[in-house]
């Protein structure tokens, strides 16, 4: 008798520790990735993602249509000594929120069409760049459907050869939308560039305290101490 007791006893610990409280809802859980295999042990745990700094100065290349990206930059300026290009449309006067962003959407899907023609990317004015001077060059683009927008992709196509082995650091605005297709963009217009790690995404709402996020982001990508 007193086995079996001891028996049920047992058991009721057993159910009792592997219990769920309310709070414990698996379905909420993240899904778990199956680890690689473990790290050398000559092998740092958690190496540093970002390039060491290079010589050269810093550069600023934006655009800003409804003038957020321009907000986000100017609190930049603050931050950090760089020079800085604002790109503009060649084509002066343009409407780019009328029927609901028509022509913004057509240049968007222009690019996508045909990605490696220069023809595809909408005129910008010169920008005249000695590139050799810069060792760090910071990107701040407005997301278009999901894209760069297009008047910044076309400066990269035309220069982010002359990129190459620079550290390049990513500012995105949007509204709502997630920025991974501008970070497509980004990679595929300067394809040797060292980018910094993570980018900064700054939604709209966030614009006018965007100050702390680009504190914290210059510090986590090493540009800053």
């Amino acid at each position: 008798m007193k086995k079996f007791l001891y028996l049920l006893f047992a058991m009721a610990i057993v159910v009792g520790l592997n219990a769920c409280s309310p709070d414990d809802d698996p379905v909420n859980e993240p899904p778990v990735e199956n680890p690689g295999t473990p790290d050398a042990p000559d092998e740092p745990k958690n190496p540093d993602p970002n390039p060491n700094p290079t010589t050269g100065k810093a550069l600023i290349v934006y655009y800003s249509f409804t003038n957020n990206v321009h907000t986000v930059v100017g609190d930049l300026r603050t931050q950090i000594k760089a020079d800085v290009i604002r790109v503009e449309p060649a084509e002066k006067g343009l409407d780019y929120a009328a029927n609901n962003y028509a022509i913004g959407s057509a240049q968007i899907q222009a690019i996508r069409n045909n990605p490696g023609s220069a023809s595809s990317y909408p005129a910008i004015d010169p920008v005249e760049v000695d590139f050799g001077q810069y060792g760090t060059i910071i990107v701040a683009a407005p997301l278009w459907w999901s894209n760069m927008a297009a008047p910044l992709q076309t400066f990269l196509f035309h220069h982010g050869a002359e990129m190459a082995g620079k550290r390049i650091g990513l500012i995105v605005s949007s509204s709502s939308s997630g920025i991974s297709g501008v970070e497509s963009d980004a990679k595929r217009l300067i394809p040797d560039g060292n980018f910094l790690t993570p980018s900064l995404w700054i939604r709209s709402s966030q614009t006018s305290d965007c100050h702390s996020m680009i504190v914290r982001w210059l510090k986590e990508t090493g540009f800053t101490k």
